[in-house]
This record gives C-alpha cells, structure tokens and sequence, in this order.
C-alpha cells in the first residue's frame, strides 16, 4: 500500500510539473482567421472574404432604411458574417429626391460643392445611426471621426451594443462601427462592422482588408473626391 501511494505521489508530482512547463511555454497564439480567403460577389457588392465567413443577401429591414421618413432608398445589402456576434454589413442606398429631409437654414450662403457633399454625408450617416438605435439594444456612441474609405472621405463612428435574446440572461455585449463613404453623387455605402468586445481589436484588420477589396459591380461612379469606379 505504500508503494501504491507513492507511485501516485510520483505522478501526481510529474503532473503538476507537465503542466507548469506547458503554462511557462505557451503555444502560439492561433490567428483569428485563416490566411485562405474567398471571392464573395452577392448583387452589386464583390470583395475577399475569410473562408470561415459566409455571406447572406437581404433587405436589412432592421437597419431602418425602409421608412417612409429616410433620407436614402435601399438599392442592395449583403451580410458577411461569423455567427451572431461577428461580422459586416453592407447597404447600398440612394439619396432620396421625393422628399425634403432636413433645413438648409444653417448652410452657409456661398457652400461650395465639398462643403454640400460633406453636409449630405453627415445627413445619411446620421439617419443611419438613428436606425442602428433602434435596431440594436443599449447602443451607445463611443467616438464620430472622419476617415477615408479607398480614397474617398467617410464618417466613421464607433460605439458599443447589446445583442439581445429573447432571454435576457443570454444578452452579449458587442462592439462595432458604423462607416458612411458616398460612392457617387447620389449614391453612398453603409458599412457597419462588429465583434466581441475582446477580439474587436484583432477583427479591425480584417475587416479593413475585407473593405479594401470591395468593388461595386455596376451603377457607381468616381466622385470629386473620390470612390469607386
């Protein structure tokens, strides 16, 4: 019997001492996607995607860009996602002419056509994070910043959300961003990006890569200040 406990002893003691050393080396970190990406076309939108995406094709009524009140009209939109929690979205929406949205009483008298451009697109990306609040729970901005997007110039605004379920005890925080980038003169993209809160860092260069290669397969044109062509 005491040999019996000994040997357990040992074993146990050579357990212990495995795992520290494993602890004390650990592995490389694993990417959080693979290096294999693939073509994705849906309707207007073409770009590269990690393999472990897949993409779907719908009218995104839940960004609230069917109200009879918006500034924009869907013309296309493609989830590319990673489950629930992880992924983009991307609209496509014209500026509406059937109706007037907003005053013009605070634009200056001599706007010039960038100064225009640069009202409308705060217009648009405004409309949109109105529709993000009610489209997602607990949304909260964190930072609005200018940016460009291919060249163009875009709004980006960062913020913070809950994904709810219909048990409340299964809610997920998320993190993400809203980016608008007009593409021609009466088009403008929608992207809308988001993760986990503790891997939104390391999904923000992929999502930048996947935005990189997105082309628009027919309708858009080069700006002023650039887009796509």
């Amino acid at each position: 019997m005491l040999l019996l406990y000994r040997f357990l002893w040992i074993a146990s003691a050579l357990g212990v001492a495995a795992v520290m050393i494993m602890l004390s080396n650990p592995r490389a970190e694993r990417p959080i996607v693979s290096n294999e990406w693939a073509s994705v076309q849906q309707g207007r939108f073409s770009l590269q995607a990690p393999r472990e995406f897949r993409a779907h094709r719908d009218a995104l009524t839940q960004m609230g860009m069917n109200k009879p009140n918006s500034p924009v009209q869907l013309q296309d939109a493609v989830r590319i996602e990673r489950g629930a929690r992880t992924g983009m979205k991307l609209a496509l929406v014209t500026l509406r002419t059937d109706l007037q949205v907003g005053s013009d009483d605070d634009a200056p008298a001599a706007a010039t056509p960038d100064q225009n451009a640069a009202r409308t697109l705060r217009r648009i990306h405004t409309a949109q994070l109105d529709n993000l609040r009610e489209a997602y729970a607990d949304l909260k901005e964190t930072q609005t910043r200018p940016t460009r997007v291919q060249g163009a110039p875009a709004l980006r605004t960062d913020f913070t959300f809950t994904l709810a379920h219909w048990v409340p005890l299964f809610n997920t925080p998320a993190q993400g961003y809203l980016i608008t980038v007009p593409v021609s003169q009466t088009e403008a993209l929608h992207i809308i990006a988001y993760s986990p809160p503790h891997q939104f860092q390391q999904y923000q260069p992929v999502y930048e890569r996947m935005v990189s290669t997105l082309k628009l397969n027919a309708g858009a044109t080069t700006t002023a200040s650039g887009g796509w062509k």
